[in-house]
């Protein structure tokens, strides 16, 4: 598949590059990335931008103990490696892998940089894509201080099991990557679970933490209280 082929079966992607200049275009490479492939990986020199076409991608945070968890999904027109470039920095702070088969623009990041200086459609799209990315940190930022670290749990809870969309839930992720994404200690995140497992707000099975549909109303109507 070429740039032109790409174009033609997707709206989104015709608009996003029409006024990008032609030497650029030439020098746009189309990447196809198969499940499990990472795409940029955190630490990593950033060299390219990328622009995700086709496919699902997931964003990881790895660190130093060797543990790693997923904080977030792409798909649909997304650009991988731009904040990056943006914020002058040389190193990926994330690590981003394929969930599905992917296809990708990859251009270079002294041609993005020439792009986005010289195509206003593209930078306003740009700018619109950032702004829904950070929106939500912003408006949770502070969460962890003033909120007690049982009332994180089951926001995180809450929020695993609406974005699981099932009639129940068991959370794979280590009680670590937890208490990494919600900004509290892992004991903290232990007692939280105890806690709410003997208010039978969640289960236990085969050392994962089990919801099911009637457990997750009752922890929606505890948040929303």
């Amino acid at each position: 598949m070429n740039l032109e082929e790409l174009i033609k079966e997707s709206d989104d992607i015709r608009e996003l590059i029409k006024n990008m200049p032609i030497d650029i275009k030439k020098r746009c490479h189309i990447k196809r990335f198969e499940p499990d492939s990472v795409i940029l990986k955190k630490m990593d020199e950033i060299k390219y931008v990328y622009i995700l076409c086709k496919g699902e991608c997931c964003v990881m945070n790895e660190f130093k103990e060797g543990y790693l968890y997923v904080f977030g999904r792409a798909k649909g027109i997304h650009f991988i490696g731009e904040q990056a470039v943006l914020a002058d920095q040389l190193e990926a702070a994330v690590t981003i892998q394929t969930v599905t088969d992917c296809i990708l623009i990859q251009l270079s990041r002294q041609d993005f940089w020439k792009w986005i200086q010289n195509d206003h459609t593209c930078t306003i799209i740009l700018l619109k894509k950032l702004a829904k990315r950070l929106y939500p940190v912003s408006k949770d930022r502070g969460m962890i201080r003033y909120y007690p670290s049982i009332y994180l749990l089951k926001k995180f809870l809450v929020k695993e099991f609406v974005e699981f969309n099932g009639d129940h839930l068991y959370i794979r992720k280590t009680r670590q990557q937890i208490a990494d994404e919600i900004g509290v200690s892992l004991r903290s995140v232990e007692r939280g679970i105890k806690t709410l497992k003997n208010k039978k707000l969640l289960n236990i099975v085969k050392g994962k933490v089990y919801i099911d549909q009637l457990m997750y109303e009752n922890l929606l109507n505890e948040v929303d209280d």
